[in-house]
């Protein structure tokens, strides 16, 4: 929490912070839908405190669940956390504007007929 409150600046989350400070104000505080220029600077800024590595995720539409690497899902659990994703988590996005790479997840889960996503409601 040093980092986030300005205070102390180590590791990933501190140089990142640093590069990237938090307003002042906590309600100013939200996702930018343009982050993704900023991608390739905040991936050498992981390089440094990671390692690339594959994670597997399954759909298991008979037991209604879905697994990401170890983590499993019941059905509205694993929507739950699509609409974590499609809000902007905490804090979310501003102006409630998703980018462009979660609007087209939204066309897509909209379009699938995979039961785990039935009846999804992805509006703000």
């Amino acid at each position: 929490m040093g980092a986030i409150h300005g205070v102390h600046f180590s590791g990933f989350i501190g140089e990142v912070y640093q590069k990237y400070p938090f307003p002042q104000k906590e309600a100013d505080f939200k996702q930018k839908p343009e982050g993704t220029r900023t991608q390739d600077i905040v991936e050498a800024i992981i390089e440094k405190y990671g390692k690339r590595s594959e994670v597997l995720f399954t759909m298991d539409e008979a037991q209604n669940e879905a697994a990401i690497g170890p983590y499993r899902f019941s059905r509205s659990s694993f929507q739950a956390l699509i609409r974590y994703v499609w809000q902007g988590g905490y804090p979310r996005w501003k102006d409630e504007q998703p980018p462009d790479y979660v609007l087209a997840m939204k066309d897509r889960i909209h379009a699938s007929s995979c039961p785990l996503l039935q009846g999804l409601d992805l509006s703000f």
